[in-house]
């Protein structure tokens, strides 16, 4: 991002530093791939890596419980026939609810819905603040756990809850053990693969689940090296005026995708450097590079503004810290739409699906954009969640649509190639604002490019800087046209994972943030993946304000009005700070 001018004497060192990273980056044509073995090792400990995850499954878990165990307290007080409606309606909205009963002092069923596997209330022998609990059990290769509450007629309502979510959603790293020191859940890695707590390895810490006496354990691998390109592919530029299906087929090359001027292509199973050589002998080629892999990066006084969605004020610290409920007297978000260029949206989340545009799937060039890995989801929740429709979390920007495409696969994994096409039909189709909480260590001039015509568009870009505790840069964040994000935590201090240097714009909040996720549900987590979204919602908040705007004015507007932290006025670790929303829509 362009630094505000205001802090241009004090930035001047960096000023020049940045003419001549960019004087590299738009070098002249054809470019030459360069090829390294070095892989930017991660600078995160795996312990702290690991009780940072814990925490958020732990969080995860308590929203997952705690939406059951409000609805079962409301309906204590309530009598009669009414329960039926509402019982329905709660199945509906949460299909992880298997059903629901109301018993007799007798423990007979007065009233059922859905499909509750058992009203056995002996399996309640946990109590926490007036609600029981069962440990997890086992039906039909199924996991359930039963909550009850008395009302105060001596009759109690109790509900099951089917916990294959938790189960999904956990990493293949970690484990969950309930009350008794027995593991109902067990990730795939056979680090955590255990039956007792007897088996733990003794460096490994427990994060409790309040209530519930479960215990969470996640051990993970150390530093692991990641792909940095897909093998045997390239992504090749040509002139405009060149059909690239019967150039590949008069070169000899597959052509594995079309984004004209932009192909990927592979030659049997030639290894890429050689590959790379032999386009960049072809003097049709503008440029020749590999196709790199991305991943997501998981981690005056007004009146304030408080929304009615259930988990803003006992779980969104986040929104409070960068004044959000402060600064939304002055904008909501019409008329502007954010592209997550991310994993994809769930199309169907209840706090979602009232906000999204077409969407775009730019990995197998289709319409669908179902989210199969959970972080697009989450991301997208962060930025522009439905918000003051009393479930669920708050968005940065309310009335913000959501323009979701999908970049990434279930594992978080995508292309430079697919990114830049992401870019493109985002562009094309009308964003407003960009968010990308992705990105590798390499330098693509196809990414570039994209990036420089979102930029020419007026479109605002954010991006995440990534969650290596690492000074190398990150691309897109890196590229002077890019807003990036760094991460705090709830005292803002600056999150251990999260990626610093010269490039860095500001910092928002990345640890233990709860958001909208795949299939209907809400996930606590944490990276500068989810710092980034909280500024690319601020950015449509600024341009429904005042849409004369322009993309280099929202940046300036945004990184003007920080909160200073840290050293100076700008650091490394923070940028110009942390973002504060009030302030920004002050200046508009």
């Amino acid at each position: 991002m362009k630094k505000p001018a205001i802090w241009g004497i004090a930035l001047a060192a960096l000023a020049i530093a940045g003419m001549i990273f960019t004087s590299q980056v738009e070098q002249s044509q054809p470019h030459t791939a360069v090829f390294d073995s070095h892989q930017p090792k991660s600078r995160v400990h795996s312990t702290s890596k690991d009780r940072l995850m814990a925490e958020d499954l732990a969080k995860t878990t308590t929203l997952f419980i705690s939406s059951l165990s409000g609805q079962l307290e409301k309906w204590a007080n309530t009598q009669g026939e009414s329960l039926t409606d509402d019982f329905q309606q709660e199945l509906n909205e949460h299909p992880y609810i298997s059903g629901f009963s109301v018993l007799d002092e007798k423990g007979s069923p007065l009233l059922a819905a859905g499909t509750i596997s058992t009203i056995d209330t002996s399996l309640l022998i946990h109590q926490d603040n007036g609600m029981h609990y069962s440990n997890p059990y086992n039906k039909n290769g199924n996991t359930f756990m039963l909550m009850g509450k008395d009302k105060d007629d001596g009759q109690r309502i109790i509900g099951e809850i089917d916990l294959s979510f938790i189960q999904s959603y956990l990493a293949k790293t970690a484990a969950i053990a309930d009350s008794s020191g027995t593991f109902f859940v067990n990730g795939s890695d056979p680090n955590v693969q255990f039956s007792s707590v007897d088996e733990l390895p003794d460096e490994l810490e427990a994060q409790a689940v309040p209530g519930l006496g479960w215990n969470i354990y996640v051990k993970s691998e150390d530093n692991v090296a990641i792909q940095s390109f897909h093998e045997n592919q390239a992504v090749v530029k040509l002139p405009p005026q060149i059909n690239g299906n019967e150039w590949a087929q008069t070169k000899g090359y597959e052509l594995l995708a079309d984004n004209h001027p932009y192909y990927i292509v592979k030659n049997g199973n030639k290894a890429l450097q050689p590959l790379i050589e032999d386009l960049q002998q072809d003097e049709t080629v503008l440029f020749a590079e590999p196709n790199y892999a991305f991943s997501n990066q998981v981690r005056t006084v007004e009146k304030k503004v408080e929304p009615n969605d259930e988990y803003f004020k006992p779980y969104q610290w986040n929104l409070k810290q960068i004044h959000a409920d402060e600064g939304w007297n002055f904008a909501n978000g019409t008329d502007t739409t954010i592209a997550i260029i991310d994993t994809g949206v769930d199309p169907n989340h209840p706090d979602l699906k009232g906000k999204l545009t077409e969407g775009y799937n730019a990995i197998d060039d289709s319409s669908d954009y179902k989210d199969t890995n959970g972080h697009g989801s989450h991301v997208a929740g962060i930025a522009a969640a439905v918000t003051n429709n009393i479930d669920g979390v708050a968005g940065v920007s309310w009335q913000s649509k959501i323009m979701p495409i999908k970049v990434l696969d279930e594992n978080g994994e995508g292309s430079s190639y697919s990114v830049a096409r992401g870019i493109y039909w985002a562009v094309d189709h009308g964003a407003d604002v960009i968010n990308m909480s992705l990105g590798d260590y390499y330098h693509s001039d196809l990414l570039y490019e994209a990036i420089q015509y979102a930029d020419k568009h007026d479109v605002v870009i954010v991006s995440a800087s990534g969650n290596d505790n690492s000074e190398e840069p990150m691309y897109p964040a890196v590229y002077p046209e890019v807003i990036t994000v760094a991460a705090v935590d709830q005292d803002r201090n600056r999150s251990f994972f999260s990626n610093f240097g010269g490039h860095v714009d500001l910092a928002a909040p990345g640890e233990n943030i709860p958001s909208t996720y795949k299939d209907n549900q809400y996930a606590v987590l944490s990276g500068t993946s989810m710092a980034s979204p909280h500024v690319a919602g601020l950015a449509a908040l600024l341009r429904s304000a005042n849409p004369d705007l322009n993309n280099d004015q929202i940046g300036d507007i945004i990184l003007g009005a920080c909160d200073q932290l840290g050293d100076g006025d700008y650091n490394v670790y923070y940028g110009y700070g942390e973002m504060n929303v009030q302030a920004s829509l002050n200046q508009k």
